[in-house]
């Protein structure tokens, strides 16, 4: 999956969800305290500080801000690498801090070409994956077993570890990542459109039939304002359309596959009786949302005051931290994706932190790998909001969650599990069998027969030339 955080403030993020960004694009908004607690100075998460430790530690860090500035627009201050090292300076004062920081655009190739140059220790990315298959991060399973302050049960839930989980050569499942911050996703809506139709607002944990019926009452002429209103948006354009199809799919218990040492080996199956359905679903939601959607037009007025869409699938978790920012909690809400039979529903996608394969101090560079994850890390994604945390836990015990927080990290709780889909040929065969249903009308089994065809003979290929 991707994501693709980090540095937008919280006017530009709402507005570049409506034009089609990455699920897990962030803001930053102003931070309220440090990495310590207050009152005392002493770290309150589980990743104790350690005074003690010297070296020398460099972190790549995609999508941060070299420093700290007011958002030109906004006024927000925007949180970068310098409050970054600030905070890590206070649980170990002792250490030589060095970020380094890149943007998105072309961020593999960078973060290759840092870690070859030998420039890094540890590295902040969202493709973990691609970290893992060029050979450029260390299985970091060792570590985790031998260190008492890390555990799995730190984090909000089970399936924030399947992101950055691999298979070596002899099939055994690696970690080469820790997970730092998630998108998690909700069905947001617009509680002023339910109220103008008389529509009874969302449940908090719908089901699809209850998104549909109510997408079709909302869509029309507003009776209070007399301006047209669309049910709902959800984003289609490149691989958008197939992460919903996804989601939906999990809620029907659809195989999202199982993840292989090399892209041969994965396996994904596209045409299952849950993906099908999925597509049925996602096709019949179309009429009741706005011209342009395929193209990625028709949520320009989505938070706004002039808003015309009642909801709007898969926007990440910190969007209610956004509405909560800018006032606006009186009018957006959020439901839960619907879940699946293990208990899971939304997207997972996000950024992970990995220990570099050259790197000379292992045992240092494992600290602050894990001090992103579940130490004062969490509270520096937190406190800056720059997106969700995957550990509470790791907030430490001063940190006291209200409502809107709950709802977050609810939607995080529960994000699904990664599939291979996203990391093979499949995506984009999926994408495709997508076109061929809302472009060309295609039934959704004969475009999804093809969609798996294609994969399967791109696999065999794949193989073929590994052999010889």
């Amino acid at each position: 999956m991707k994501s693709k955080w980090l540095t937008l403030s919280v006017a530009a993020m709402l507005a570049m969800t409506t034009a089609g960004c990455g699920s897990g694009d962030q803001a930053s908004s102003s931070g309220k305290g440090t990495g310590n607690s207050a009152a005392s100075g002493v770290s309150t998460s589980p990743v104790k500080a350690k005074p003690e430790l010297k070296g020398k530690i460099r972190i790549g860090y995609v999508g941060l801000n070299d420093q700290t500035a007011p958002d030109p627009l906004t006024g927000e201050m925007v949180y970068g690498a310098d409050e970054l090292k600030k905070r890590l300076k206070q649980d170990y004062p002792n250490i030589d801090f060095e970020v380094v920081t890149y943007p998105y655009k072309d961020h593999q190739a960078k973060a290759k070409a840092l870690v070859e140059s030998r420039q890094i220790d540890v590295s902040i990315e969202s493709d973990s994956k691609f970290m893992w298959n060029q050979g450029l991060s260390e299985d970091l399973t060792p570590f985790e077993e031998k260190d008492k302050e890390w555990s799995k049960d730190l984090y909000l839930s089970p399936t924030l570890l399947t992101g950055p989980l691999e298979v070596d050569q002899n099939g055994k499942t690696v970690n080469n990542a820790l997970p730092i911050a998630v998108d998690g996703s909700g069905i947001y809506y617009d509680k002023t459109i339910f109220a103008d139709y008389g529509v009874e607002a969302l449940s908090e944990n719908p089901t699809w039939d209850e998104v549909l019926e109510k997408a079709k009452k909302l869509t029309g002429k507003n009776p209070k304002t007399g301006e047209q209103t669309y049910g709902l948006y959800t984003r289609i354009p490149g691989d958008q359309a197939g992460y919903a199809v996804s989601i939906i799919a999990n809620t029907f218990g659809a195989d999202m596959g199982k993840m292989g040492y090399k892209e041969y080996l994965n396996q994904v199956t596209l045409n299952s009786d849950g993906m099908v359905k999925a597509t049925d679903i996602y096709k019949s939601l179309i009429p009741f949302t706005p011209p342009g959607m395929v193209q990625g037009q028709g949520a320009e007025k989505w938070s706004t005051p002039k808003n015309n869409i009642a909801m709007y699938v898969n926007l990440p978790a910190i969007q209610l931290q956004k509405f909560k920012s800018l006032k606006m909690l009186d009018r957006y809400d959020v439901a839960m994706i619907p879940k699946g039979p293990q208990g899971t529903g939304g997207f997972l996608g996000g950024v992970r932190v990995q220990m570099v394969k050259n790197t000379q101090d292992k045992d240092l560079a494992w600290e602050i790998v894990k001090w992103m994850s579940v130490g004062n890390g969490q509270r520096f994604l937190w406190e800056t909001k720059n997106t969700m945390p995957v550990s509470t836990k790791a907030l430490g015990t001063d940190y006291k969650p209200d409502a809107t927080d709950e709802k977050m990290f609810k939607m995080v709780s529960q994000a699904q599990y990664m599939s291979p889909i996203w990391f093979t040929t499949a995506k984009f065969a999926l994408t495709r069998a997508l076109e061929k249903v809302l472009l060309k009308d295609t039934p959704s089994k004969e475009a999804l027969d093809t969609a798996q065809k294609e994969v399967m003979d791109e696999f065999a290929k794949n193989k073929a030339a590994d052999q010889k």
